[in-house]
């Protein structure tokens, strides 16, 4: 990301690029043999050590938060309705966010942000109320969001092509650890008094605070100009239809998956480390995919994404009939190619796209992602309710089967007048 308001245009460091893309040079620099440059390694250290413990906050609330409102016997409805608020929230944070940042600052807004969903955690572990639960959860969603968007932009500012895969897919491997390191450590605290919230709330604080440290070394964005989100939107179709995709997908295991191992004899215990072995894949493999992507045509590597997940739904009728070691190893490397796609678009995101387009393009990957997972439940859930568990592979197989044909047939981006040339 780019700089604050006075003393950005004289700082003179990583001036944004506004220059017309040169897909040669784009090539070449990805292709690049050992004396390439690298990027700053403490700075790639810096932010996805920041979003890694922001993670854990995230990670923790979605479960804290349900079962809060079961022990305190809200109806089914309410809780959903409820828990919809947090997307609700994402959804916000990929309109608004984008101002923010180029009003106050990239590190002011990413701080901000943290203390604000800090607040609302604490909000809710003091009062048990719905009339505060529903604004409280929406505001968390947002900012949740928003400080995700500061951070995707200033790692794709941070890299350079020839590592930015890699720097995505550990950024992504970083993540998923986050998430999973949540539900452990309500595992240890449980869900009921303030210890749960105590440990999301000081994983915000965190977050907060290792940014305000070290604020002084993270890319600036320029607030001189600004990109609508909506002006992004043509200039990359196919890199949001595959963070959406995900998105459908993740929603859609976590909603489905369970209830579709356990009809088939397995444990809900066994589901459970199911889904973590799911989740599992993402933690250690996106890196791997990152280097193909830095190594490989990215066309070519989201494509092998999108076909291997596609094919992987269908292998799931078979795997769960051959045992539960067969089971967890299809899911460990089908959980890792259905993120792929992220970690691809990801990429060639910071490859493409510099300054104020990068920031709109991260706010529209958060609007993709928002726009995915609403829709993963309500439509999986329908076409179970159709045809049983068929419903759970066709959705799955075809909305990457779709994906892989816009891969094939349609380019990742369009020119922009604020692409980067780097």
């Amino acid at each position: 990301m780019r700089a604050e308001p006075a003393d950005e245009a004289a700082s003179g460091g990583g001036i944004d690029s506004v220059e017309a893309p040169d897909p040669t040079l784009a090539s070449l620099a990805r292709t690049a043999g050992p004396g390439a440059s690298a990027p700053d390694w403490a700075k790639v250290a810096l932010v996805t050590a920041t979003v890694g413990v922001f993670a854990v906050a995230v990670g923790l609330s979605s479960p804290l938060l349900a079962l809060v409102l079961k022990s305190e016997q809200f109806s089914g409805l309410l809780i959903g309705t409820n828990a919809a608020m947090m997307p609700i929230g994402l959804l916000s944070s990929a309109l608004c966010v984008p101002r923010l940042v180029q009003g106050a600052g990239a590190y002011k807004a990413a701080v901000g942000l943290a203390l604000i969903a800090a607040a609302a955690l604490a909000l809710m572990m003091v009062f048990r109320t719905l009339w505060i639960w529903f604004p409280a959860r929406f505001v968390l969603g947002l900012a949740i969001g928003g400080f995700y968007i500061v951070n995707k932009a200033w790692l794709n500012e941070i890299a350079v092509p020839v590592y930015r895969g890699r720097v995505m897919g550990l950024y992504a491997a970083v993540l998923a650890a986050g998430f999973s390191l949540g539900p452990f450590a309500l595992a240890l605290t449980g869900s009921s008094g303030w210890r749960p919230f105590a440990v999301g709330i000081l994983a915000l604080l965190a977050a907060a605070l290792i940014t305000a440290i070290f604020a002084t070394r993270l890319p600036r964005f320029s607030v001189k100009e600004r990109t609508p989100i909506t002006s992004f939107i043509p200039c990359a179709p196919v890199l949001l239809a595959a963070v959406a995709t995900f998105a459908l997908f993740d929603h859609a295991t976590l909603s489905f998956l369970p209830a579709f191992g356990m009809r088939n004899g397995y444990s809900e215990q066994a589901m459970a480390i199911g889904l973590a072995v799911l989740n599992g894949g993402n933690v250690f493999l996106q890196i791997p995919i990152g280097w193909l992507a830095d190594r490989c045509p990215r066309r070519l590597v989201l494509l092998g994404c999108a076909a291997a997940t596609a094919a992987g739904a269908v292998l799931l009728v078979i795997a769960v009939q051959q045992g539960l070691l067969m089971l967890f190893i299809l899911l460990f490397v089908w959980g890792a190619s259905a993120y792929g796609v992220t970690t691809v678009a990801l990429a060639e995101l910071g490859d493409r796209f510099g300054g104020p387009t990068l920031l709109a393009g991260s706010a529209a990957f958060t609007l993709a992602s928002g726009i995915g997972g609403m829709l993963g439940g309500p439509l999986t859930g329908a076409a179970v309710d159709t045809a049983g568990d068929s419903g759970l592979i066709l959705v799955l197989a075809g909305a990457y089967g779709l994906l892989g044909l816009l891969v094939a047939v349609v380019p990742l981006t369009r020119r922009s007048e604020r692409s980067r040339t780097d």
